[in-house]
């Protein structure tokens, strides 16, 4: 494992008597594996992107984790099953295949336990977890992915997904990717679906949101205002799941191909 920590675009962190505030914009993110601070288009200068995956690495995977740790839960001292803190977090990101047809696999939002990617597997596993953890409770692991391949194994809905994973990549709730937009036809007000293709290169931004045991995720072309709509809505005990402080940040995987997965922003707050 390498963990490389350094100062990323401008990045802070922020502790208040009522909140935890990340923000991708000046301070210390630790990369694991193949995550790096993307190179930019002419090969020589950086993209200002925080990159999962590296071009010339078959299966690359990596992540990019803020290098603090945040609370989560209240103190050890009270019960597991306390409910964890609400939080909210929105970031910018692209998915660009450099090879046809678009080889997978995707990137994801993820909290977890440790500065350790030593669990984590290329492809389908996005870099989270691997073959033979996948599954396991004792994992810690919440994830919202964002999937362009279709992983028959992990129950893929299809090539172009949203998903709220615990524990697994198998999705608790997945959702072809998109977002709903609000039409008036007549006097009516009706809502309609707006299919988007992750793999496309071109910039979306998501909102993932979790409050009293609740969790909502929304998604958009990043020049579009958040929708009213979410994609996903799931009630998720994520109490048992989450400890007293975890590490946020992002994974992302490939495949035999060249695919890049990249962050372009990021915001996180929650009411520790």
């Amino acid at each position: 494992m390498q963990v490389r920590k350094l100062w990323f675009l401008a990045l802070f962190l922020a502790h208040t008597a009522s909140a935890v505030n990340l923000s991708l914009e000046t301070s210390n993110i630790a990369f694991l594996g193949d995550a790096e601070l993307g190179p930019a288009s002419d090969g020589v200068s950086r993209s200002g992107a925080l990159s999962m995956t590296r071009d010339e690495n078959p299966l690359s995977h990596g992540q990019g984790l803020w290098a603090t740790p945040v609370p989560f839960k209240p103190s050890s001292n009270t019960s597991s099953s306390t409910l964890p803190y609400p939080f909210e977090t929105s970031f910018v990101f692209s998915i660009t295949p450099r090879t046809e047809p678009a080889p997978g696999h995707g990137l994801a939002f993820i909290v977890v336990p440790a500065l350790d990617n030593s669990g984590a597997g290329p492809a389908g596993y996005l870099g989270i977890l691997n073959k033979t953890n996948n599954g396991d409770p004792e994992n810690h692991v919440f994830a919202v992915e964002f999937d362009v391949y279709k992983d028959k194994q992990l129950g893929d809905m299809n090539d172009n997904h949203v998903g709220v994973d615990v524990n697994s990549l198998t999705s608790v709730v997945a959702k072809r990717a998109g977002y709903w937009v609000q039409i008036v036809i007549g006097r009516t007000k009706m809502w309609r679906f707006k299919e988007v293709e992750l793999s496309n290169g071109e910039r979306y931004k998501a909102w993932i949101e979790y409050r009293d045991s609740n969790v909502s995720v929304t998604l958009a072309p990043e020049a579009v205002t958040k929708p009213k709509k979410p994609l996903i809505v799931a009630r998720l005990d994520l109490s048992e799941v989450f400890l007293e402080n975890m590490y946020a940040g992002f994974a992302g995987a490939m495949g035999r191909e060249a695919e890049r997965h990249d962050i372009w922003s990021w915001n996180f707050q929650n009411s520790a």
